[in-house]
């Protein structure tokens, strides 16, 4: 079969649809230069192990230099690492250094492409190093993390500019640059970055589906009656024993068994045996290191209004009927308890503030009727868990989970609440959604990519919230205590059912734009990082409306269980339309955009063998004068930290 004609200015959506999955490709050998890497498990790193394990499958080559973790192979590709510091305002991430193995590897590889992942520290480093001795191999980068709104959202707003030339600058040292959302695109555009294309990502439904809804998981949250399996006897005898022979024989067997299940017996005065597992909720010992973070308590605020309205129903009740058993969402029965689940990494950047607070500003017949769920770990889980203490939440934290067990805890929900701002995608959303779970997020870059506003979930526009809820429309630039709080918040509560949902307006209102049936997100602009930044710092009126707003988007769906259901089950029907196999092979096919762009052509087996045996008997950046000027560079470094550090 002939290879499609690609002509040098092919995009990826042209290369999409040239090459169908059954043809016949060349070969690809590609190096990847990361600043992190697993086991270290973000959204960055689960993106990178799923094209690795695709360009292995696919029958490409890989290489893979970023931080030293142990890990020498991964998916049949190389793993070459590096030393670095770690941050101490972040210990997780490190500060890696290039080495001059990295490029006698690179040489000896013979990469078609070079594609940096999130370029910042080392990609400083490699890229210049790359473009003087590989100068014939074209790069590409990957960008997924907004690092240069986090200097505002630290307090260092001075230093976004700085970030953001500096990120432009690498960048635009590449051919194309990928990113994993048109929002993103649009704001990287806006930033003056060019030749951006889209690499979205996928979800397996076979790991992420209703289906995976576990009874038992829901039971030890105490959000449903024990299950009837649960409360029958352990057996016919255990049944038929009296409490003398139960305390026997079998007692002692039993007390041996639960012992290897890190179980215990109890025994109540007049009630037969069982077995009780610990509690699911411990707080662990690395949850005592500081005091909760300050914060003040959002009482007198006015009850939510009665006239508050949903969007139309997600889907019509007949439409369920041709939906196969195995993805359809049913409404909870009212009996339960609903879970309201957070999957992510436990840190404050995550704007789990929000979250925190608009679950406490729940009325209370409304909120004993849900739970709280944590699922991930971070530097805040210590604060969350004291926090969620001392407003008397009903929260339980379940630390890090994946695979199946992570698929239970998201099938098992009820809605999924995702406060973030700083996501390029929201892997997790598109997990959620796929598990039937109608998603509570903002308007904000990557959420407002994958959430059909009214119909898969609801999205909080903070701007909507601050026009309603300010005298004269505008929001000052540095927000401070309202004249009359109390009138400001009666008002605000009467507005925020439209502001909030942003609902279609009405025929008296033509010139403002409808939202189409299928239209991610929401029709109005998304808020800038400043926007987010004056709405979402804890302790200012702006901040407590907006809770009061998200507070308002998690009580419709608590207690409207049947729109919850055919919100999931839209939900699934669109997250099943996204496969690993198509996001995956995005950025393979902006490889051979760029290859065909920069005309070079592929080695066969015997010229690459030729070629490496060659590199090998004149390395590079080798000898006693290269490690020791590396040694002195990195002992200046420690000095200068050391200095600055000291100087604090």
């Amino acid at each position: 079969m002939s290879q499609p004609q690609v002509t040098p200015m092919a995009t990826v959506n042209d290369l999409v649809s040239a090459y169908p999955r059954d043809l016949k490709r060349p070969k690809l050998r590609v190096a990847i230069i990361t600043e992190n890497f697993l086991p270290k498990v973000d959204g960055v790193t689960r993106t990178l192990a799923r094209l690795l394990e695709h360009l292995n499958a696919e029958g490409h080559e890989a290489m893979v230099l970023g931080p030293e973790t142990g890990i020498r192979h991964y998916a049949g590709h190389p793993v070459v690492g590096t030393f670095g510091i770690p941050l101490i305002i972040y210990p997780g991430l490190k500060l890696n250094f290039m080495r001059p193995r990295f490029v006698r590897r690179l040489q000896q590889f013979k990469p078609d492409i070079i594609h940096f992942v999130d370029p910042i520290w080392l990609g400083a480093q490699m890229l210049p190093t790359v473009q003087k001795y590989l100068p014939e191999v074209p790069c590409v980068s990957s960008y997924h993390t907004n690092l240069p709104t986090y200097a505002t959202l630290f307090g260092m707003p001075w230093l976004e500019r700085t970030m953001w030339n500096l990120t432009r600058n690498l960048h635009d040292r590449c051919e194309m640059v990928f990113c994993p959302s048109e929002t993103t695109r649009r704001m990287l555009r806006g930033k003056g970055f060019t030749n951006v294309e889209i690499w979205s990502r996928g979800v397996d439904t076979e790991l992420f589906n209703p289906q995976a809804r576990d009874e038992n998981l829901r039971e030890s949250w105490g959000c449903t009656p024990k299950p009837a399996s649960l409360r029958l006897p352990l057996s016919p005898s255990v049944a038929a024993a009296d409490a003398t022979t139960m305390f026997g024989s079998e007692h002692a067997a039993l007390s041996h068994l639960a012992g290897k299940l890190g179980v215990k017996i109890v025994r109540k005065e007049g009630d037969e045996s069982f077995i009780r597992t610990p509690p699911t909720n411990p707080v662990s010992p690395e949850c005592a290191f500081t005091p909760p973070p300050a914060y003040d308590d959002l009482t007198g605020l006015p009850d939510l209004p009665s006239g508050f309205l949903l969007p139309p129903p997600a889907l019509p009740a007949s439409t369920l009927t041709a939906i196969p058993p195995t993805l359809r969402v049913s409404p909870e029965p009212a009996s339960s308890k609903t879970v309201v689940l957070y999957v992510g990494r436990i840190s404050w950047e995550k704007n789990l503030r929000l979250l925190i607070e608009a679950f406490h500003l729940l009325p209370t017949s409304v909120r004993s009727k849900a739970k709280l769920v944590f699922v991930g770990d971070g530097p805040a889980r210590g604060d969350l868990t004291r926090l969620c203490n001392k407003l008397e939440l009903d929260a339980s934290f379940m630390g890090h989970q994946k695979g199946s067990r992570l698929a239970a805890m998201y099938a098992s929900a009820s809605i999924f609440a995702f406060p973030s701002f700083t996501e390029t995608f929201g892997q997790v959303v598109l997990e959620a959604l796929a598990s039937g779970l109608p998603v509570v997020g903002m308007h904000a870059e990557g959420t407002s990519d994958l959430v059909v506003h009214g119909r898969t979930g609801l999205l909080l526009d903070v701007n909507a919230v601050a026009k309603s809820a300010t005298v004269g429309g505008s929001r000052p630039a540095t927000p401070g205590a309202p004249k009359n709080r109390g009138a400001i918040a009666t008002e605000f509560a009467n507005a925020a059912s439209s502001a909030a949902f942003n609902l279609p307006p009405s025929p008296s209102s033509p010139s403002k734009p409808a939202q189409t049936q299928d239209q991610v997100g929401l029709p109005t602009p998304i808020p800038t990082t400043l926007d987010f930044k004056a709405s979402m710092t804890p302790n200012t009126p702006w901040f407590q409306q907006c809770a009061k707003s998200y507070s308002m988007l998690l009580e419709r769906l608590i207690l409207d269980r049947q729109t919850r259901a055919l919100m999931g089950q839209r939900a699934v029907l669109t997250a099943s339309r996204k496969t690993w196999w198509d996001a995956m092979d995005a950025p393979v096919r902006g490889y051979e955009s760029v290859i065909a762009q920069c005309g070079t052509t592929n080695l066969n087996d015997d010229e690459l063998e030729a070629w490496r045996n060659r590199q090998r008997r004149n390395a590079p950046l080798t000898g006693p004068r290269v490690k020791t000027a590396i040694a002195l560079l990195v002992l200046l470094f420690a000095w200068l930290l050391s200095l600055l550090f000291h100087s604090k």
